[in-house]
C-alpha cells in the first residue's frame, strides 16, 4: 500500500507538470510515433530529431503537405487549433 501511495504521489507532478504539447502528443500522436518519437510509423519515418514540425502539421491540416499518410494525418490534426499545433510542434522539436 505504501509503495502504491508513494508511486502515485511521485506521478502527480509529472502529469500536472506536463506541457500542453506533451499532453496533446500523448493523446494524438503517441500511438504511431511512440512516446519518444522514435517509432517508425506506418510511413516509415521517426519524427524525433526532425525539424519544421509546425509547418508540416499546418500543411497536413490544410492539405498542402504529405505523402502516403496525408489522409491519416489530416484526420489526426483536423480537431487541433493553431495553438494546439504550435504546442505539439514545440514538444516534438524537443525530441532527440
Amino acid at each position: 500500500m505504501v509503495k502504491y501511495l508513494l508511486s502515485f504521489m511521485v506521478s502527480i507532478p509529472l502529469v500536472y507538470g506536463a506541457s500542453a504539447g506533451m499532453k496533446i502528443y500523448g493523446q494524438t500522436c503517441v500511438e504511431c510515433h511512440g512516446a519518444d518519437g522514435k517509432e517508425v510509423s506506418i510511413a516509415g519515418k521517426a519524427i524525433a530529431g526532425s525539424s519544421g514540425t509546425l509547418a508540416k502539421l499546418t500543411g497536413y491540416k490544410n492539405g498542402t503537405y504529405g505523402g502516403d499518410q496525408k489522409v491519416v494525418m489530416q484526420g489526426n490534426v483536423a480537431a487541433l487549433s493553431d495553438a494546439d499545433m504550435k504546442a505539439v510542434a514545440e514538444y516534438v522539436d524537443t525530441l532527440k
